[in-house]
Parts: structure tokens; sequence; C-alpha cells
């Protein structure tokens, strides 16, 4: 199978499910489950960061790439995973983080220790300048990027949080250990990896200041996500592993990747990744600075939503490129609370709208843990935060932007990466079935009506629609592979498109993005077959009056 073709579902492994009782998930609460995510019709597994890591920023500052956290088991169980999945022909994927290491990690050990340790030169230390920093970026969790190394006085690049240590792609040492610990993975059998910020790996020529004539500190942009000299790192990673391992599939989360750039890094021709990320959905509705700035509060309209989908979709078929297309992550607030409802009347509806939409688009589809029974936002109270971005973003609101405290607080609880890491909502009993334990964050308290045990026994099930939609994607080419076209596309509440192969089948997805109802204006084909619906089946006809959150799919 082309891995294009592929379902993907991600885990938080924290939140997952817990098969000892300690409160955090686990590998073997992941292979607990392998028989739910084949009946659903996953076919590839991403885990979140398994590695070793202090949980600065949970998982995504290794300490060491070539083990497993105890907290998560061992490397048996990895191993076992790995087996199970791979007898219900499911792939695992692992999260590499290549742009920086933990504090913590040997190597950065080791160049603390000795300045003219080789180590020393896999990271990015310099002088300061100025009784400062070596320049004025900003890091993308806010405060400099940079950190003091008090027995040099020298400074080294930390562009996430001060514990997230920057390592130095120039240096080919540097590289030969991450492709050869790739290849580690590789030959344990999985699938391939989800790549962290992976436009970030090559910096620029001396580090320069970014808008060296404002004060402050700045977001240094493009100056670390859109270096030349990137695709040249890909492509040598590409030959020095991804080519030896058939159907070896790469995902790539790029920094403000922009709609021009994902065809250099996807196209096959190029031999670099087989898909990236994109974010333009995922921050519609912010301001400038990003999902904490106050200003719009993720206030956008069902046609600004359509206008980001339908440039995205006919880009990436004029210029060959491939995206993995998601409502929601770990990074990201709950799909129904971003894209559709939360209220009782419309979650289901909603919940199935969205996976329409995700199901039926050029791309690779992902889906993120509980999405599949309509989980939703917990506000959790500033004493509950666990996620560094949030916290720290909390103290700039009120100390940069002078933002009063009761306004930062309802932000960053809207905002907060905490939203998506709630544990899975497996059934309405204590702590939603999760854990025996006590969970390492709080439980969502309306698990008692919202989760998937129960959701399974609804005739609406969620779920059940889930499964419908992914084997209509399995059974349907055109939905993978065919000709996106846009329709009825000024249509204010209904996105609508057609799907065509050349010589086989054309499919028209028609859905109601809104909570009320809406005309569709489609193209009439006599004899067009009703393959999937959220609400009822019914015939083509010119004008369709849609129910709220009301999606069809034809084949025309």
């Amino acid at each position: 199978m082309d891995p294009r073709e592929s379902i993907v579902y991600q885990i938080w492994p924290r939140s997952f499910y817990d098969s000892n009782g300690d409160g955090i998930g686990d590998l073997p609460g992941v292979a607990a489950k392998l028989d739910y995510l084949h009946e659903l019709g996953v076919d590839t597994v991403w885990l979140s960061p398994i590695f070793p890591s202090p949980n600065n920023d949970y998982g995504y500052d290794i300490s060491d790439y070539r083990a497993v956290s105890p907290e998560f088991g061992t490397m048996e169980d990895f191993e076992a995973l790995v087996a199970r999945a791979g007898e219900r022909k499911i792939k695992i994927l692992l999260d590499l983080v290549p742009n920086h290491t933990s504090d913590r990690h040997a190597w950065f050990q080791a160049a603390l220790a000795d300045p003219e340790s080789k180590y020393r030169d896999y990271y990015i230390f310099r002088k300061g300048k100025n009784d400062g920093p070596p320049n004025n970026w900003m890091s993308f969790f806010g405060g400099s990027a940079w950190t003091k190394d008090e027995k040099s006085g020298e400074y080294y690049l930390t562009s996430f949080t001060p514990q997230q240590c920057d390592l130095n792609w120039e240096n080919a040492g540097l590289r030969a250990e991450m492709y050869d610990m790739m290849r580690f993975w590789m030959d344990k059998g999985i699938g391939g990896f989800r790549i962290d910020v992976v436009n970030l790996l090559k910096k620029p020529e001396g580090l320069p200041d970014k808008d060296p004539h404002k004060r402050g500190l700045q977001f240094p942009g493009k100056l670390t996500t859109a270096q030349p000299g990137i695709h040249e790192i890909l492509r040598e990673m590409n030959e020095e592993v991804f080519s030896k391992y058939p159907d070896c599939l790469t995902v790539g989360e790029g920094c403000l990747v922009g709609i021009e750039d994902v065809p250099d890094f996807t196209s096959p021709e190029r031999r670099e990744l087989t898909m990236m990320f994109h974010f333009d959905l995922a921050t519609l509705g912010c301001g400038p600075l990003g999902k904490y700035d106050f200003r719009k509060l993720y206030r956008f309209t069902t046609l600004e939503f359509k206008r980001v989908s339908d440039a995205w979709q006919l880009e990436m078929q004029r210029a060959n490129g491939w995206v993995g297309n998601y409502l929601s992550n770990h990074d990201q607030p709950r799909q129904l609370d971003r894209f559709g409802s939360v209220d009782e009347r419309f979650r289901r509806a909603s919940a199935k709208a969205l996976c329409l939409y995700n199901m039926t688009l050029r791309g690779t589809p992902f889906i993120y843990q509980g999405e599949e029974c309509g989980m939703t936002n917990l506000a959790l109270e500033p004493h509950e935060w666990k996620d560094f971005e949030a916290l720290n973003s909390f103290k700039l609101l009120q100390s940069m932007m002078h933002v009063p405290k009761a306004l930062a607080t309802k932000i960053v609880k809207r905002a907060t990466r905490d939203n998506a890491r709630t544990p899975v909502q497996w059934d309405g009993g204590r702590n939603a079935g999760f854990t025996t334990g006590t969970p390492w964050l709080r439980v969502n308290p309306n698990h008692t009506t919202v989760n998937i045990q129960d959701d399974m026994t609804h005739m609406d099930s969620i779920v059940g629609f889930y499964k419908r939609a992914i084997a209509l994607r399995k059974e349907h080419s055109a939905l993978v592979w065919g000709e996106y076209a846009p329709v009825d596309r000024d249509n204010p509440r209904v996105i609508a498109y057609t799907r065509a192969q050349a010589g086989g089948e054309r499919l028209l997805v028609v859905i109601n993005l809104t909570g009320k109802s809406a005309k569709a204006r489609l193209p009439e084909k006599k004899g067009a077959e009703c393959l999937l619906y959220t609400h009822s089946s019914r015939p083509l006809a010119a004008e369709v009056l849609l129910l709220p959150y009301e999606g069809l799919v034809y084949k025309l």
C-alpha cells in the first residue's frame, strides 16, 4: 500500500489507556486497544514521543533517543506492541524530535562539562554581545531564544523551552548519529516517523538579528523556518534512512510552513518526505501573534474556512504536493470546540460532519484520539495547567502585553494544549475507564455521557460513522487520488466539492458546516447514488436544503 493511502490515528500515550493503575497511559495500554483501532479501520498509529524525558515539554524534550521512557514501559513492551500491531496490519509511527534535545541528554551534559568536547559542536553555542544574548530572537514559547551557560559565559540556542537545546545540523557527526538512531528504530519494524518542527533544522549563516532596528525580542520567522539548505538536509536524510525501507511513511511538521513550501518537501520526485502538515486551518481566527493573541479569539466564518481548505487542496493538486489533513491534535483544541459544536443538540452531527470532511479530502486523514466519540475541551483552572507553553504565555500576556489577569486566564483556558490532552473517555465509569489510579490530568466530567462505550450503543453512533467513513475512503480510490474541484464556492454555510478520477468514478461531497439549515446548489445528476450520510439518505437535486451539520456523499 502506498503510505499516502493510510488512515492515521494519533495517540498521546500519557492519556490514552493506563494498564497498570499509576495514572499514566502506557505502551501495554496501547497494545490492549489494538483490536478497537483495527475495527475502527486504522492502519497506522502515530505515537507522540515515548522516549525518556524530564517532561518540561512532555516528551518533546528527549534525553535519550534510543530508549523507552520507564513511565510508558520497556523496550520489550515496545517490541511487543510493534509485533501485535503488525499482526493486525497496523504500522507504528514514532514521533521524532530532531531539532533539539533535553538539557539532560548525555550529549548536552558532555558539551557543558567540556567546551572542547566534540559534543559542544552538536549544539549551537555562541558568545553574547552587549552584555546579553547573541541576537534578539524570541523563542516560540516566549522569552529569549537563548539560555546562558554560567560556567563558560556563552549562550546556547533554545528555540522552545530553556530546557530544549537546539542541535547543530551543520555538524556531520551529529547527522550521522541521528541517521543511525533512525535506522535503529526502523530495524525494529516501525513504519516511519512524524518529524517535529522539521523545517527548523537549518539556521541562517551568522545567526543575525531579526529587525535589528526594533527594540526588544523579535520572532525570527523565516530566519529559522525557511532557510536555504533545509532540502539538502532532508534529501540526505531520505537517502540515508527512508529510502532503505519500503513504504516508509514520513510526515513533517513545519513551523509556519506556507502553501508554496509544502510541494518542495513532499513531491515524490524530490525524495524528501511523504507528506507535511499545514497550520492554516489550525490558526484560523487567530491574531498575528498566534493562538494566544486575544484580539480575535478564534472568530472566523465558514467562508474563511472554505477558502483555506480550497486553496490548500487545489495548490497541492496543482504542484503535486501532499498533506496530512487534521482538525485536532495534541497541540490544538478539540475539533468540536474549534470547528463544530459542543451544544448537545449538535455535538454528534457536527462530529460526523467534520469526520466526513476529513475523510474525503485529497491528502492523508489523521484522527486524534477521542475525536471519534466527540470529546470536547475541558476548561482547566490555572492551578491544573501542565503545559509549559500555557504557563509561560499566561505570564507573558500579563507582563509584556499588560492583559488583565482575568482576561489572560480566559485566553489560556481557550488555547492551552492541555485541552486536547485530557484522558481518553473509554466509558462512563470512574476516571472514564482510563485508569484505576489517579489520572495525571483531570478527566473531563462530561465522560459520563461522552465516551466510546456509550457512543457505540447509539443509533447515531459517532464511532460507527467513523468506521463507515473510513471504509468508504478505502473502497473508493477517487477519495484518495481523485481530482478535487470546489462546488457552490460562495455558499456561506456549505462546503461542497467533487473528487474524480480520469476515466473512473466521480463523487460529490456536500457538508453544512453550521448549526443552521442551509441550501446548497449542486450539479444534478440523474441516478446519483447516496453512498454515505450523517442524517439520512436522500436523492440528489439541483438545490438541497441541509439540516444543521448535515453531510452527504454521492456517486455521480
